[in-house]
């Protein structure tokens, strides 16, 4: 009796561990104002070809579009996604040996959790080629035990444009989603 009282312990402790709320930091800035002719064209620069940055083009392209914007060959916007996926308990800085600054700190990894965490990133910029100016980023990340990039995606888009047409502004804006799915 008592075994199978600390079987299931055990095991809800170990989903626990798996499921769970999972938060998306935002971080967005429009910095001049979308040009009036919405038509945009993908980054020259080709990724790296696999599944997740094809995944998160077709993603964004159809947010856009939801957006009113359009692909065309000769648009005015250049539409630029990255995609990262790293150990979350690696911190990050940037600078030189006089100025270096945390960009994203070490995460450390939560009790009775049994695998290391990784951190999934989407970035989006938007650059009007006319002017040579950057229009608007979005970043969206999250951390994730054994969830996927393909499966964090959708939500990572959705965030990282969230700020899009939201009107200019001198600093960018930031924000913590939640939602329920597999860490």
């Amino acid at each position: 009796m008592i075994r199978s009282f600390l079987v299931i312990i055990a095991s809800a402790m170990a989903v626990a561990g798996c499921a769970g709320p999972i938060e998306t930091r935002v971080q967005s800035h429009q910095l001049i104002p979308v040009v009036e002719q919405k038509g945009f064209a993908w980054s020259p620069i080709n990724p790296i070809a696999n599944r997740d940055t094809a995944l998160a083009r077709d993603l964004v392209g159809k947010l856009l579009a939801q957006k009113g914007y359009q692909q065309a060959p000769d648009a005015a916007i250049l539409v630029h996604v990255a995609l990262a996926d790293r150990p979350a308990d690696i911190a990050i800085d940037a600078g030189d040996d006089k100025t270096v600054r945390p960009l994203v700190a070490a995460k450390e990894q939560k009790s009775f959790q049994s695998c290391k965490d990784r951190e999934h990133r989407l970035t989006v910029s938007l650059f009007d080629q006319s002017r040579g100016q950057k229009l608007y980023s979005g970043s969206a990340s999250e951390y994730h035990c054994n969830g996927t990039i393909a499966q964090s995606l959708p939500f990572l888009v959705d965030a990282a444009l969230s700020g899009l047409d939201g009107g200019t502004s001198d600093v960018p804006l930031t924000a913590i989603r939640t939602r329920q799915g597999i860490e």
